[in-house]
């Protein structure tokens, strides 16, 4: 709907946030009321052609002579799609964030306690300081960071590095598109957003770890005391790695595969029976473990942090059955899904008379949590 000059004059506003992954393209539309109420008013996804995007980076083609589309216009042609059946007001701020967490244009998070003498200059000796340590001290580095604390001449930060081209990139992609951007965020910062704006007070004040298990790769947020600690990219932990663990135990294929996690249902693999499959997803989740448990052991060695007392899982694999359970298990912590849509209000002719089913939930996750901000 488009908002008119009184409307907006009575601080109502609509934000759309639209994540972009390595299988698909979220869209999530959220209108503000003049009361501080947010709902939602419309959402879609468009799948991402294969190969269009590697480690958060849209692929070109290295020569003219190539035949055939390269990542960047099969990318543009789906999201031409997604925008076609859902035009964005000129009024509306668009937040969109790019799964850029992992391999070489992967974007940096962590916490840095910095000495800033009385009358110094904290802010350059702030980014002085990060820009002296690895893995900060790249010169292609952009670097921010914000002020969690300050207790005499000890500053805690958290910083925040990325590559610049890489932003540049989708910066330039974004305007080819004719999309005027609020703001570029990270995938797992939609998320965190997410959970932060619909958590009970129980899960607010607890000390949690977010595991956001997406298409190509795996990442996780820390939050202690209500606020957001440090966030980890892992190398591997993907639901790429289950999904090819299942097609080669089980002769299936990928859309199949996507298949049993939307719909939470073992039995629908022709030629083999529940047992099969759930001991085809146990060999799966073992290296999904071993990335959860990297990602605690990171998370245990920051000097100020606290013994979790909860893990979400968000993204495409948060509903892999049996997953919550077996982590649950092995690392003796609460663990669940975040599924913000549940308290979320949602305008009836968004999701239907049934609404969301769990597993999309989770995948629109991050968009809903850009689109929770408001500028």
């Amino acid at each position: 709907m488009a908002l008119g000059l009184i409307s907006r004059i009575r601080g109502e506003r609509e934000t759309v946030g639209i994540d972009v992954g390595h299988y698909s393209i979220k869209y999530v539309k959220v209108f503000h009321n003049h009361r501080g109420g947010k709902i939602v008013v419309d959402a879609d996804l468009e799948r991402v052609p294969d190969g269009a995007i590697i480690n958060g980076e849209i692929q070109r083609r290295e020569t003219d002579g190539e035949s055939g589309k390269d990542g960047y216009e099969q990318l543009s042609e789906a999201i031409s799609k997604l925008l076609l059946r859902h035009p964005i007001e000129s009024s509306s701020d668009v937040v969109v964030s790019v799964n850029c967490g992992a391999g070489a244009g992967g974007v940096l998070v962590d916490r840095l306690a910095v000495k800033v003498p009385r009358g110094g200059n904290e802010a350059a000796i702030i980014l002085q300081t990060c820009q002296s340590r690895p893995p900060f001290d790249d010169q292609d580095n952009v670097l921010d960071y914000e002020v969690v604390s300050r207790e005499g001449d000890e500053v805690r930060v958290n910083v925040v590095a990325a590559k610049n081209a890489l932003l540049d990139s989708w910066a330039q992609f974004f305007k080819m598109k004719s999309l005027n951007l609020s703001a570029i965020d990270v995938d797992v910062f939609g998320i965190v957003n997410a959970y932060m704006a619909t958590a009970t007070d129980a899960d607010y004040n607890a000390t949690t770890a977010i595991f956001n298990i997406g298409e190509k790769k795996m990442s996780v947020a820390f939050l202690q005391h209500g606020q957001f600690h440090s966030m980890r990219a892992m190398t591997g932990g993907s639901l790429d790695m289950v999904e090819s663990k299942l097609c080669m135990h089980l002769g299936i294929d990928v859309d199949k595969c996507h298949e049993i996690f939307e719909k939470g249902d073992l039995s629908i693999v022709d030629g083999f029976s529940e047992a099969d499959v759930e001991s085809a997803l146990q060999l799966a989740f073992e290296d999904l473990m071993a990335q959860v448990e990297f990602g605690i052991r990171y998370f245990s060695t920051a000097e100020d942090s606290e013994p979790l007392t909860k893990i979400f899982l968000g993204g495409g694999g948060a509903c892999i059955p049996g997953l919550k359970a077996y982590i649950a298990e092995r690392t003796g912590i609460e663990t669940d899904t975040i599924n913000p849509f549940r308290y979320v209000e949602c305008d009836s002719k968004v999701f239907g008379e049934n609404g969301l089913s769990l597993a999309l939930s989770n995948i629109y996750a991050p968009a809903l949590g850009l689109a929770m901000r408001k500028f």
